[in-house]
């Protein structure tokens, strides 16, 4: 399956986030995000100034850079191998 999700309740301030990420012909993306996703939100200060929009907007901008990153790339090829 290249299918990923996130089911996660009892972020700060009470908050449930659930997503499915679609692999579109392979799962390392959807794995990455997965990975990624609630870490990256629940720094960005729209999220600690309870801006959700725009924090889940901004998040997923983040999740386009991170994965161009060096450190990201190499983990892309890590997940593909696996």
């Amino acid at each position: 399956m290249e299918d990923s999700h996130i089911a996660l309740t009892g972020l700060p301030g009470d908050i449930s986030i659930f997503g499915v990420f679609d692999g579109h012909g392979g799962a390392e993306v959807a794995l990455f995000v997965k990975k990624h996703f609630i870490p990256t939100l629940i720094k960005n200060d729209s999220f600690l100034k309870k801006d959700y929009k725009k924090a889940l907007y901004d998040t997923f901008l983040e999740m386009d850079v991170l994965l161009q990153t060096r450190e990201g790339i190499k983990e892309l090829k890590s997940l593909r191998e696996n």
